[in-house]
C-alpha cells in the first residue's frame, strides 16, 4: 500500500537524510513560555486562544519536534533552526508589521513581543536546544530567505527537501514553505510539529499549503522516511 507521502506524488524515494533538511521555525524561548511579553500580550488580547496554542506547543510540538530530530541526528540529516528577532535593540531594523506588533505590545503589556538577538529570550528553547553542527539562522522577516541566504547554503549542502516544523502555522511557518517552494524545493509541513492560536487556521493553513506551495505530513508519515 502506499504511504502518504506517495499518495501526495511526493518523490518519496529521494527523501533521504543525505537531501533533506529540518527546518525548526522559531521555537524560542520567547514564543514558547508564556512568562515573556509574547505570552503576556496574546493572553491579554485572547485568552481562550493563548491557551490553546501553548496546550498545542507542549503536548505535540514540542514531543513530535523531538521524535524528528532524533531521527535526523541519528540519520545525520541537515538540522536547521531559526531564531526570529532584531540586530538593532529597538527593533528599528525589523519589518512594517513587526515593528507595527512590538509598538502595540509596548503599550499593552509594556515590552515588545519581538526581541533583540541579544536578548536571552531570543534563544531556542532549552527543550529543543541544538548540538554542535547544525545550524542557527538569525532572520528579521516571517520568511528566512527575504532575510538570509538560507537557500543557497541548503542547496551547497545537497538538500531538496525541507521538511518544516515550528510556530507559527500560518505566519513564519507558511512563510518558509512558500519562499522554498517558490525556490523549487521540496518542502514538506508536518501538520502535529507546528501550531497557531485555532483549529479553523491551523486547518485553513495546511489545506492552502497542500493545494498549492507544498505538501502536508504527520510526524510519523515524516518518521517512515527513516526507517
Amino acid at each position: 500500500m502506499p504511504t502518504r507521502l506517495q499518495q501526495l506524488n511526493l518523490p518519496v524515494g529521494t527523501v533521504e537524510a543525505a537531501n533533506a533538511a529540518l527546518l525548526i521555525i522559531d521555537m524560542q524561548r520567547y514564543f514558547l513560555r508564556p512568562d515573556y511579553p509574547f505570552g503576556r500580550f496574546i493572553s491579554g488580547m485572547t485568552p481562550e486562544r493563548s491557551q490553546y496554542y501553548y496546550r498545542r506547543v507542549n503536548d505535540l510540538v514540542i514531543p513530535n519536534t523531538q521524535r524528528l530530530l532524533e531521527a535526523f541526528r541519528s540519520h545525520r540529516g541537515q538540522v536547521v533552526y531559526t531564531e526570529f528577532g532584531s540586530a538593532q535593540e529597538d527593533g528599528r531594523d525589523m519589518v512594517g508589521w513587526a515593528r507595527r506588533h512590538n509598538d502595540t505590545a509596548r503599550n499593552t503589556v509594556g515590552n515588545a513581543i519581538y526581541p533583540p538577538f541579544a536578548d536571552d529570550s531570543c534563544r531556542i528553547d532549552d527543550s529543543l536546544a541544538p548540538r554542535k553542527g547544525e545550524l542557527i539562522v538569525q532572520k528579521t522577516t516571517s520568511g528566512p530567505l527575504n532575510s538570509t541566504r538560507l537557500d543557497q547554503t541548503l542547496r551547497v549542502l545537497g538538500v531538496h527537501t525541507v521538511i518544516v516544523t515550528g510556530v507559527v502555522t500560518d505566519v513564519c511557518v507558511a512563510q518558509t514553505t512558500r519562499e522554498f517552494g517558490d525556490r523549487d524545493f521540496d518542502a514538506i509541513v508536518v501538520s502535529d510539529a507546528c501550531a497557531t492560536f485555532d483549529d479553523q487556521t491551523q486547518e485553513t493553513t495546511l489545506a492552502t499549503i497542500a493545494n498549492t506551495f507544498g505538501f502536508v505530513a504527520s510526524t510519523n508519515e515524516i518518521l517512515q522516511i527513516f526507517t
